[in-house]
């Protein structure tokens, strides 16, 4: 192991960094891995065990090893693949246990026999182990219990290469620009980590980020957020434009963001004084009120004429909270103004 770097950079394989990870963990090849290494591993561990040196039982004997390897396989596979957030993955203590032995023997076997190691589970606990990391960084429980095998604090660039599916010359070069601060002795601290793989489109665990108020968002995870809001209504998605459009349950009022953006979460604001906007920590506020580039905006927001159309960024849930909400009170001020009026 390398001076400042942690224990999955020894797992994480280098070949495979900038491969889509949909193909290198697909789960026939870790299956072809996992029976190969049964079929290496039966026959030493058999006769260190009991002596036995009897091709007939050494096959079954694979054959089974095989088969309980299945389970935490597919488990830790959909885990780590973060396929579906919504399923809860479980996986025993001691199940956990076996599976990380059964690979660390089987690398240790194919390297004793100058046999290829297995880079595919090597590599998928290499991820595994960085999803728990990020996970309990932010504060959320992993549901798979893996154990954390190094102190570092930060993220290794092959961390960050494997989890956004990116070339490790990508990263390198983003490290070069200063886009993330890194030393050799922690890598890139978690939280800049955190917001720089958000506005990769490859990130496996942007979940991460959404746990977190104050962490950078993007398109999608803002679309995520309004989707589960008491306080927003899905309207429609206009794929021209890439936009989903929103309405305020409880008083029409219409907005709109990127769905789709992985780099920034881009809001328009069509009808609303720029006063209101202010101290929310917007970013990047600009008035497209009359920009001819904003037409089909404006007519997919179904704005009259000479009605406002602002533009900005929301970098955070925090921030985003803070908008809708601002929009939801203004709008019952006024609505108390007029009635006093009346």
């Amino acid at each position: 192991m390398h001076k400042g770097t942690s224990k999955p950079l020894v797992l994480l394989q280098e070949p495979f960094l900038g491969l889509a990870v949909s193909d290198v963990l697909a789960i026939n090849a870790l299956m072809t891995e996992i029976e190969q290494a049964s079929v290496s591993m039966a026959a030493p561990l058999l006769r260190l065990c009991n002596g036995i040196d009897n091709e007939q039982e050494i096959s079954l004997s694979a054959t089974s090893l095989a088969w309980r390897m299945r389970g935490p396989l597919n488990v830790l596979h959909n885990w780590a693949m973060a396929d579906d957030l919504s399923i809860p993955h479980r996986l025993e203590s001691a199940s956990l246990e076996d599976f990380i032995n059964f690979v660390a023997m089987a690398r240790s076997l194919a390297e004793a026999q100058g046999a290829p190691i297995p880079g595919r589970l090597l590599h998928l606990l290499g991820l595994a182990m960085v999803r728990a990391r990020l996970e309990r960084h932010v504060g959320l429980n992993p549901g798979i219990g893996l154990p954390v095998l190094h102190a570092t604090v930060g993220l290794s660039v092959v961390e960050i290469a494997a989890v956004c599916g990116l070339k490790l010359t990508t990263v390198r070069n983003a490290v070069s620009r200063r886009e993330m601060a890194h030393t050799r002795e922690e890598g890139v601290p978690l939280d800049e980590a955190l917001d720089w793989m958000v506005q990769r489109s490859g990130f496996l665990y942007s979940h991460a980020n959404a746990a977190c108020r104050d962490r950078r968002i993007n398109g999608r995870l803002a679309s995520d957020w309004l989707e589960k809001s008491p306080q927003v209504i899905a309207e429609r998605y206009v794929s021209r434009l890439r936009l989903s459009l929103w309405r305020l349950s409880g008083n029409g009022r219409r907005i709109a963001l990127n769905a789709e953006g992985v780099r920034n979460c881009v809001m328009l604001l069509p009808g609303i004084a720029v006063e209101d906007l202010h101290g929310l920590g917007l970013e990047r506020l600009e008035d497209r009120s009359d920009d001819p580039a904003a037409e089909m905006h404006r007519e997919a927001l179904m704005l009259a004429p000479g009605e406002s159309l602002w533009q900005c960024q929301a970098p955070t849930l925090r921030v985003l909270e803070a908008l809708i909400d601002r929009l939801v009170c203004s709008d019952a001020a006024e609505a108390m103004i007029d009635a006093c009026g009346s």
